[in-house]
């Protein structure tokens, strides 16, 4: 179609050169007459050809310029909900960096709790061995009372084998003298003969010797 348009101007344009040149050429000869045949053919010709190429030639430039305009709006489109998702994409990107703040602080106060940890295992640590230690001389302490009890106890026995032949013989002595005693009770007894006295002792009497083990009121 432009070139419709583009045959329609020159045939105008033609039309107006041959309209001038007739001018001219009327200006030496004044009787020269005005080809009808050619100039109005050609000027109404080339105004026809010239207003169709131009009515297309419109209609592809609005055509383009619908396109362009609804391109345009596909993009503006596009382009308002690309700026909602950058929005949304700003505000994970915030969110994110707060939650990497908050995880940060968390660490840190893990961190912290994990070195305070560490310091009470060590004061544990020194406070068990501290404790060992305790137990340690504690038990070197009661084996060495241990020792004393059992050394006591071996001077408490050998003492009281000596009592009962000291008061064996004592008895043997009496026996021997042939003299009898005779005591109230135990208590009686007990004050003559602290530790009792075995059977065939003039103070001995059955009645005394409850457990019937030959020895009357012992300890």
């Amino acid at each position: 179609m432009p070139a419709i348009a583009l045959l329609g101007f020159l045939a105008i344009l033609y039309s107006f050169f041959y309209l001038l040149y007739h001018f001219i050429k009327k200006m030496k000869n004044k009787e020269r007459a005005l080809s009808k045949k050619i100039f109005y053919p050609s000027l109404i010709g080339g105004i026809i050809f010239f207003i169709v190429g131009i009515s297309f030639l419109d209609t592809g430039v609005q055509a383009k310029l619908d396109d362009e305009i609804e391109q345009n709006t596909k993009l503006t489109t596009e382009n308002k909900t690309l700026k909602l998702e950058n929005t949304k994409l700003e505000k994970q990107i915030t969110d994110l960096e707060s939650e990497i703040k908050e995880t940060a602080s968390n660490i840190t106060e893990y961190e912290n709790n994990l070195k305070t940890l560490e310091e009470e295992k060590k004061a544990l640590s020194s406070e068990k061995d501290s404790l060992n230690k305790q137990i340690s001389d504690l038990t070197t302490k009661n084996t060495s009372l241990q020792n004393e009890v059992d050394s006591l106890n071996t001077q408490l026995a050998s003492k009281d084998t000596s009592t009962a032949k000291e008061n064996s013989n004592q008895s043997t002595a009496s026996t021997s003298s042939g003299e009898r005693e005779d005591f109230a009770n135990c208590t009686d007894l007990r004050g003559t003969y602290p530790n009792g006295v075995p059977a065939g002792h003039p103070a001995y009497v059955p009645s005394m010797d409850r457990d019937k083990d030959n020895y009357a009121c012992e300890r």
